[in-house]
């Protein structure tokens, strides 16, 4: 998130974006310091404790035991790993007999899911806070366009590049153009047309005029 609000973002977003993007980096900076990973000797006193009121899994030491879990929660937070170790002592984990230690896998399974809500929320802030800015851009991008095109300067030099490109550029003709007909180019035509023969109507010999005059 550091290098989508930082400070001299904020200087050239507008001003419509500036709370909202500060807002969001405030929140994602409380995320983070929730979400900051907790001291191994957190892990070692959870592990301490459930092996002091729940009896170990079968053929495991418990010195395998604690570096296990090191390595599955060393990413989650003190106070995850807290709310994990009381849930389970507690019983209120689902699917958990109360009589066996969790294996490490259970154990940091459970513990990233009480973090869940604020892995999501940090992750929907960040794509909020992308579109934004991409959209402050945008809107920079036709300020500055529509700035640049109102300028009489920038009108009179594009007029002059035009008028360069087009100065001793080839004509192109589409077609020809269109061109009267004289009098004796008509009689010319008039005489080669051939007359087409007159064809008598039949339709005195239809079925429907015998019919009427009889």
């Amino acid at each position: 998130m550091s290098e989508l609000v930082t400070a001299d973002v904020f200087n050239w977003l507008p001003e419509c974006y500036q709370n909202r993007a500060r807002q969001i980096a405030a929140r994602v900076a409380e995320i983070e310091a929730v979400l900051t990973r907790g001291q191994p000797s957190a892990i070692r006193d959870a592990v301490l404790r459930l092996r002091g009121q729940l009896r170990p899994q079968p053929d495991t030491a418990l010195t395998e035991v604690a570096g296990e879990f090191r390595l599955a929660c060393s990413d989650l937070p003190e106070w995850a790993i807290s709310e994990a170790t009381n849930d389970y002592l507690a019983g209120r984990v689902e699917n958990h007999t109360g009589q066996y230690m969790p294996t490490c896998a259970e154990f940091a399974r459970y513990a990233r899911s009480i973090i869940r809500s604020f892995i999501a929320e940090r992750a929907s802030l960040k794509n909020e806070a992308e579109r934004r800015l991409q959209r402050a851009e945008d809107e920079t991008r036709r300020i500055r366009i529509k700035t640049e095109r109102a300028d009489p300067k920038l009108k009179e030099r594009v007029a002059k590049l035009a008028k360069s490109v087009r100065t001793g550029a080839a004509k192109v003709h589409t077609g020809q153009r269109h061109q009267g007909t004289t009098d004796e180019m008509r009689e010319k035509m008039d005489a080669l047309r051939r007359p087409c023969a007159v064809q008598p109507s039949r339709l005195l010999e239809t079925r429907v005029v015998k019919g009427a005059r009889k």
